[in-house]
């Protein structure tokens, strides 16, 4: 899988809260209201459970939701691959077109996870 750096709209931001709530507002407004939906869950979550795994699963989700989105071209293959997956013929056209979507995403965490 071809690295797209030189395409980003802008630099991985750091996983924290402010800097991937930016990120989302900046990559699709629609879905900003999604992400706070989310920390305000994982942050009750986290409270109830006294526990920080809540966050960090948060902060990864979106880490790699903005990996995935902030290079144009590999978040228009994503959706092209998902609607290759929602129409395909057979079920080998499916895992095909699944395993690149694996391949998308295993870059995104890589990036994620190192931001």
């Amino acid at each position: 899988m071809k690295e797209h750096d030189e395409e980003a709209l802008f630099p991985m931001p750091a996983r924290s809260e402010q800097a991937l709530r930016a990120a989302v507002e900046r990559l699709d407004p629609t879905e900003a209201v999604r992400f706070e939906r989310d920390f305000h869950a994982a942050w009750e979550t986290a409270l109830l459970e006294d526990s920080t795994v809540p966050m960090q699963t948060f902060l990864y989700r979106w880490g790699v939701f903005v990996a995935l989105h902030r290079i144009p071209s590999r978040s228009a293959r994503l959706r092209e691959l998902e609607r290759a997956v929602g129409s395909a013929a057979s079920l080998e056209e499916a895992r095909t077109a699944g395993k690149e979507i694996e391949e998308l995403l295993e870059v995104a965490a890589r990036e994620a996870a190192s931001a």
